[in-house]
């Protein structure tokens, strides 16, 4: 007996494609919502610390969003140095002595901070490539190329640039990694101009990439410090406009004390801090005519655009003079030193409330021998641990104390506090 040939509607066909295309929208959407959030989102968040400790009305943000440790485990990393600065080496865990708010503590973990086997390192560069740091890009990635080559294998490294983007995730792929520091490298000098958003890079690399997975987190924080002045909200001169922000300077520092992170600033500038007003204001002003030098050599900067070839024009030299615009000038000069000198201080501040320091790249060639000292730093450290007699995670600031038994001579650098944060 012969079958019939099943026949097929016309709506049924077209039942089972509406199905079909049903449930890949439905998949495209369950796919949608499992894709992580772009880095920097973490910025819109209305803040949720200050200066005084975590805002308790934002309990709940809180739990989800703030960086934690690995249970109740304190892990502070030290710098053992003797008064003329010399690291003291060989010291054992019976050596140091912790205490927490005046209170003994005993110590649980110890390594040395070359041990990358038990306490691999997660290293994030924040690349500040706007144009006030033109002079030193060339060198400044050849000396992080250098640094990427000393890694250890077991380390971890990520880029983030003043653009508030993740130009390279973590990763061991150290090809990779100076691949990206190439392109950064071209991209500054074809002329992309960037936010100079440095501080709002700082903040969204201690929300999203810091975490307990991270059991040694380092910042490596590459910049002048300009966004100071928004952050700051100074007044805006000769019609500037500022972006508007969730958040301040305070709740940068914030941030910092309440992340576990490491951070080594470097200033790609002269220095002007700790020195006498005229001097400061001497060095700032040759500072800028050394700016001014580098982008001329590279023509102008325009935000999204490249650079463009110069127009031509005659040789006869025409000068505009317009009521006020000398006195707009200075204006203008000194609103760039202000803010050189306070980016400074503040990029100072964020390292030394980790316990790192800050370096000046005055000279280019510097660069090498200021990425050295950073990693001969992280290895010359001690890494101690310990579970705090006070088991009440109620927020609070808790003041550390590391010493050497029996040597007050000694010189112990560090983290000096941290706050007690709920699990």
């Amino acid at each position: 007996m012969k079958h019939k040939p099943a026949f097929t509607s016309p709506l049924t066909i077209l039942v089972i494609g509406v199905i079909y295309v049903a449930s890949l929208v439905q998949c495209w959407a369950q796919t949608d919502t499992k894709k992580p959030p772009a880095f920097g989102s973490s910025l819109k968040r209305p803040k949720v610390t200050t200066t005084n400790g975590p805002n308790k009305d934002a309990k709940n943000e809180l739990s989800e969003e703030i960086i934690r440790v690995d249970t109740s485990l304190v892990l502070l990393d030290v710098l053992v140095t003797d008064a003329s600065g010399k690291p003291i080496t060989g010291l054992r865990k019976d050596d140091l002595i912790i205490t927490e708010d005046d209170r003994p503590q005993e110590i649980s973990f110890f390594a040395l901070g070359d041990d990358a086997q038990r306490l691999p390192r997660s290293i994030v560069l924040i690349f500040d490539r706007s144009d006030s740091e033109l002079a030193y890009i060339e060198h400044s990635v050849e000396a992080a190329k250098k640094l990427v080559d000393q890694l250890a294998p077991t380390d971890e490294m990520a880029v983030v640039t003043d653009d508030i983007e993740l130009a390279i995730g973590f990763t061991k792929d150290k090809k990779k990694l100076k691949k990206t520091l190439n392109s950064l490298e071209r991209w500054t000098l074809e002329g992309y101009h960037t936010r100079s958003m440095q501080f709002s890079a700082l903040v969204a690399t201690l929300r999203e990439l810091i975490d307990v997975k991270r059991k040694r987190p380092i910042i490596i924080f590459q910049t002048d410090g300009d966004e100071v002045g928004r952050l700051s909200k100074w007044p805006p001169i000769a019609g500037e406009q500022s972006p508007t922000y969730a958040y301040d300077m305070n709740d940068v520092y914030s941030e910092v004390e309440n992340s576990r992170a490491k951070i080594y600033t470097v200033v790609p500038n002269d220095k002007l801090i700790g020195f006498s007003e005229e001097e400061t204001v001497a060095r700032a002003r040759r500072m800028l005519e050394k700016q001014r030098a580098a982008q001329s050599k590279t023509k102008d900067m325009w935000y999204g655009a490249k650079r463009l070839p110069p127009e031509a024009t005659s040789n006869r030299t025409v000068h505009v003079s317009l009521p006020g615009l000398e006195e707009l000038r200075e204006k203008g000069t000194k609103r760039a030193i202000d803010t050189f000198v306070q980016g400074q201080a503040a990029v100072a501040r964020v390292a030394e409330l980790t316990g790192g320091w800050t370096s000046f790249l005055e000279t280019p060639g510097q660069a090498n021998e200021v990425y050295g000292r950073i990693l001969a730093d992280i290895n010359r450290r001690y890494m101690i641990g310990y579970y705090p007699a006070n088991k009440v995670m109620d927020g609070a600031l808790r003041r550390v104390r590391v010493e050497v038994r029996g040597h007050p001579e000694y010189l112990v650098q560090g983290r000096r506090s941290y706050y007690a944060m709920p699990r």
